[in-house]
């Protein structure tokens, strides 16, 4: 029997896994002369519209981040037929999953647990930078390569901040595995950076004991005990564990999201304090790989910040020193979003310099700490060139907006929805400042980017058409 040839190139071979939502099936690339792996949507899933979109919208998350973590995204399309079936062409990662780890080897040595669970933070550090968020992390898709590296697999139920795409929950579908599903997931409510960790610190907690944490005699029982049950002590389970690593894990299995580490290199942060090499495990065969070569020279060039605290900690941030010496300021997350409310409350009132003042000291404490790409600082930064912008600071709004088009143009790409609504309120800040000629070439770039992104006759493409047309009679 001949192999279905999928677009005239990818051949589809034995199928390999599966998914929440697909099946993935080894391939092999026929012009590239590459082995690869192509997932496809679940038969059962075809008369599901809203599959589909999630499925499309998997590539297109995953192909947006970069991460060594990470299966690499070669291409995606559909496969025409009756039914239409969309498919994503992938890097093929060949390794082992930790469940099969796990019972192959029974509870691992506590080092080996936290190198592992630190590249997985790794990777949701990644993820979470641009507010998305996994939903499904399990051991199942942690995949343990035999150099030693560990990739995330599986996005396919991941959240990402568009409006129009977070949700495409239908009855009778249940998004996530109920033994990895935080109690706010479980109950429907908002999904967090700290829904990826709790689901993480059940992965890590079983690695470690070899037991699994929540069960249930139905995925309901497991639900309940994930919203009501206290997880057993990991200390107990394991008395050789550090006390740091044990309140650690303790910590991310907190029922409540605020009661969890702050974020995922918080996470990183402490287990990397305990982690050890993988060449115990027979399945790291590879000691010699340019990956781990690599690794290893990144880790001598750049020295990692430690974690003062570890359920909620914040950051130290020493400023010069004043009239009455050098004062240590304690910063966190929560600040930032409070800056951005008082910010906003203030310019409802139309006062928009104390607004700028105070959401500026705040944005310039949180750059160095926390990235000036991360989601939450992006965001703070996009608000504070709004202010300037609705203040008739067009010159200072446009030197924001192009930094802002900058960093994340080089993270995310062009066609990312904030790199283009950037490039049109710099276009406008043109336009304010007499640069006409500025504001069209930039316009008209972005009109040619969103007839890619949204097709010719979406009404965003068509109204930027109008706004370049008032432009030129002008």
């Amino acid at each position: 029997m001949q192999p279905q040839v999928v677009d005239g190139r990818y051949e589809v071979l034995g199928k390999i896994g599966s998914g929440g939502m697909g099946q993935v099936h080894e391939g092999f690339d026929q012009h590239l002369k590459r082995r690869i792996a192509v997932k496809f949507t679940n038969p059962s899933l075809d008369d599901d519209p809203d599959w589909t979109k999630r499925f499309i919208r998997e590539a297109e998350l995953m192909a947006s981040i970069s991460h060594p973590g990470m299966p690499v995204i070669h291409d995606a399309g559909i496969v025409r037929g009756q039914p239409d079936r969309p498919y994503l062409v992938m890097e093929f990662v060949d390794g082992i999953t930790l469940d099969t780890l796990l019972e192959r080897h029974g509870p691992l040595p506590i080092g080996v647990v936290a190198t592992l669970g630190a590249q997985a933070a790794a990777v949701l550090a990644a993820t979470h930078r641009n507010r998305i968020y996994h939903r499904d992390l399990k051991p199942s898709n942690l995949m343990l390569c035999a150099d030693g590296t560990v990739k995330v697999l599986d996005f396919g139920l991941a959240v990402a901040p568009d409006a129009d795409m977070t949700r495409y929950t239908n009855t009778g579908h249940t998004l996530g595995t109920p033994a990895f599903m935080a109690p706010e997931q479980v109950e429907g409510r908002t999904v967090v950076p700290q829904t990826d960790l709790y689901s993480l610190g059940l992965v890590l907690h079983e690695l470690l004991t070899g037991d699994r944490v929540m069960t249930g005699s139905s995925a309901f029982a497991v639900w309940q005990n994930q919203v009501h049950q206290t997880p057993p002590d990991i200390q107990r389970e394991r008395p050789d564990m550090a006390v740091e690593i044990a309140c650690l894990i303790m910590g991310m299995l907190a029922k409540s999201p605020a009661q969890r580490p702050e974020d995922a290199a918080t996470v990183h942060t402490v287990l990397m304090r305990h982690a050890t090499g993988l060449t115990e495990l027979p399945e790291i065969n590879d000691t010699r790989s340019p990956a781990q070569m690599y690794a290893q020279a990144v880790g001598a060039a750049i020295s990692s910040r430690t974690a003062p605290t570890i359920a909620a900690p914040t950051h130290k941030l020493h400023r010069p020193a004043e009239s009455n010496g050098a004062r240590t300021i304690d910063f966190s997350r929560g600040d930032l979003q409070r800056a951005m409310r008082n910010a906003r409350d203030l310019a409802d009132d139309s006062r928009y310099q104390p607004a700028i003042h105070e959401l500026k000291t705040v944005v310039d404490i949180a750059v160095p700490l926390q990235g000036s790409r991360d989601a939450d600082v992006v965001e703070a930064r996009m608000r504070l060139a709004d202010l300037r912008f609705e203040s008739a600071d067009y010159s200072g709004a446009g030197d924001l907006y192009r930094a802002l088009i900058d960093d994340l143009t080089a993270e995310r790409g062009p066609y990312d929805d904030q790199v283009m609504y950037c490039q049109r309120q710099l276009a406008t800040c043109h336009v304010h400042t007499g640069d006409n000629r500025a504001a069209l070439t930039r316009l008209k770039r972005l009109h040619s980017q969103m007839a890619v992104r949204y097709g010719e006759n979406d009404k965003r493409v068509i109204e930027l058409a109008m706004q370049i047309n008032t432009i030129k009679a002008h």
